[in-house]
This record gives structure tokens, C-alpha cells and sequence, in this order.
């Protein structure tokens, strides 16, 4: 029985076992110390065969340490803020900044490349203006029949025609 219980373990540490083995072996090892021993020691020595490397831990190291884990004391420090938050804030503030040079910088430039074109326009204004009241004149005289409009400085107006006089 006990050879058979180590070929056993052996066939599991090398993978040899189909699952209903492998399951009905394991809970024999859970609930045999002495078996659990012998599990440790095939694992290691397949482990040293395989790597030549080899470490070896005592039976009850997880238990130590989850022990020493449970003696630590517990301390509720506060947390430290999280300075995403600034640096989140503080991108947006420097993108803002770059948008508002180049928008500056580019009504800047349009003004540099084109320094004349708010006369360029008033004159173009003007022109438009003459000729609009130079049909506009033509209107008058051809509809009103008055000459004051034409600004000939030969006829005088109907103010200086029209005159009272005191005797």
C-alpha cells in the first residue's frame, strides 16, 4: 500500500495521473501529514532534476509568514492627494494659453501681410459712394428739373433768388 501511496506521487509530481487520480490523490495528501511530506520532497527533487537548481523552504513557511503578516500593526494613514487633479488642470490652463498666442499671432501676421487693406477698403468705399452720388444727381436732374443739384457755380439757388427788401 505505502508503494504504491509513493508511486503515486511520484506519477502526480511527473503529470501521469488522469483526473479522478489526481483528485482522490490530493485528498489523501491533505488529510496525511507524512504523505504531504513526501508530495514536498518528489516536487523538489523533480525540480532539481529539471533545473539543477534547487531551494528548499521549510514545511511551515506560509504559515510563518501569514503569521508575522497577522502580528503587524495597522496603520490608517491618509492618503495623499492625488495630483492628477492639478496636472489635469494645469494642461488645460497651458493649452488654453498656446490657443490664445496663436489666434493673437495670426490676427498679428494678417495685419503685418496686408498693412493697407483697411484704406484699401475706404477708398473702394468712396468710389463706390462718388458713383452712387453721381446717379443719384443724375436722378434729380432728370426727375426734378433743378440745377442747384449739378453744383454749377454759375446759377444761384432759390435762397439767394428769392429776397425781401425793406423800403
Amino acid at each position: 500500500m505505502q508503494a504504491q501511496q509513493n508511486e503515486k506521487l511520484s506519477l502526480l509530481v511527473d503529470d501521469e495521473l488522469d483526473a479522478v487520480q489526481e483528485l482522490s490523490l490530493l485528498k489523501t495528501v491533505q488529510q496525511d501529514l507524512e504523505l504531504q511530506a513526501k508530495l514536498r520532497r518528489y516536487a523538489l527533487i523533480s525540480q532539481a532534476m529539471k533545473t539543477e537548481q534547487c531551494s528548499v523552504a521549510s514545511p511551515d513557511f506560509a504559515a510563518k509568514i501569514h503569521q508575522q503578516l497577522k502580528q503587524e500593526p495597522i496603520y490608517f494613514l491618509p492618503r495623499k492627494k492625488n495630483d492628477k487633479v492639478f496636472h489635469k488642470a494645469a494642461l488645460a490652463v497651458a493649452a488654453s494659453v498656446v490657443l490664445a498666442v496663436v489666434w493673437v499671432s495670426a490676427s498679428k501676421w494678417q495685419k503685418q501681410t496686408l498693412p493697407f487693406a483697411g484704406v484699401n477698403q475706404i477708398a473702394q468705399r468712396s468710389v463706390q459712394a462718388d458713383q452712387m452720388n453721381a446717379h443719384f444727381k443724375e436722378y434729380l436732374q432728370a426727375h426734378d428739373k433743378v440745377w442747384h443739384v449739378n453744383n454749377d457755380t454759375g446759377v444761384q439757388s432759390y435762397a439767394r433768388l428769392a429776397s425781401y427788401q425793406k423800403k
